[in-house]
């Protein structure tokens, strides 16, 4: 497990698991878009299940370029109509000001039959300053896809109360590392090998993930899913 998010690692381990859950069980295509990729953090889920793929982002990403294949705005990608088997879409719909801008532009990319994967945050901080627009419940969420005319598969909440409470919990925490860190000029001490970091930080949300393997907290916190840190959709174009 990886800690490059110290912040985040029950909603990033999650997804991790959703989507090695997916792709393992997805087959072979020919192309998968990873749209709006930045540092293809599912890069090993899917490729080996494809001939080819493509990481899309904006000209200005912050991540490393090698990653990036094309630079496009998210509703308007340089790929001929129908071109695409998958898109993979994480995290990104929250950020466009008119969301089904973006629906219709994969609808455009996806062939007949094409599938969308795409996850969405609920009960999370503003991430992405003044790009960050939208919050979607499930139930906002399905209309968007629907009304775009892809017939919903599946719609999964990543975590639950229980884990939305010890995320929110733990991020003035780790702000508070980082300031300090900047305060001392020392990087270290803002990593996760920080042993003060880890036990305040990374620890709790451990706990958390070790727990709801066992199946007394797993139908405990399933009861509490309605209030997820986001969802995890899975989609499909029917014509």
């Amino acid at each position: 497990m990886e800690f490059k998010n110290p912040g985040a690692v029950i909603e990033n381990s999650i997804r991790m698991k959703l989507m090695d859950d997916f792709f393992n069980n997805f087959g072979h295509a020919e192309v998968l878009l990873d749209l709006g990729c930045g540092a293809r953090p599912y890069y090993e889920c899917y490729a080996p299940h494809f001939d080819r793929t493509i990481g899309a982002d904006l000209a200005d990403s912050p991540f490393p370029k090698k990653q990036i294949d094309i630079y496009c705005f998210a509703t308007n990608v340089p790929l001929p109509d129908e071109s695409v088997d998958v898109i993979l879409c994480t995290e990104v719909l929250q950020d466009i000001v008119e969301p089904n801008d973006l629906i219709k532009e994969v609808m455009r990319l996806l062939k007949p039959n094409g599938i969308l994967v795409l996850t969405v945050p609920f009960l999370v901080p503003i991430a992405d300053g003044i790009y960050d627009h939208n919050r979607f419940t499930i139930y906002g969420l399905k209309y968007q896809l629907t009304k775009g005319g892809f017939t919903v598969q599946e719609l999964i909440p990543v975590s639950d109360t229980f884990g939305v409470a010890i995320t929110l919990s733990v991020k003035p925490i780790l702000k508070l590392w980082n300031i300090i860190s900047k305060a001392l000029h020392l990087k270290l001490i803002y990593k996760w090998y920080n042993p003060l970091l880890f036990i305040t930080v990374i620890f709790p949300q451990l706990i958390y993930l070790a727990t709801k393997q066992l199946p007394l907290f797993k139908q405990l916190y399933k009861r509490f899913n309605y209030g997820p840190i986001g969802y995890v959709s899975i989609s499909k174009k029917l014509k």
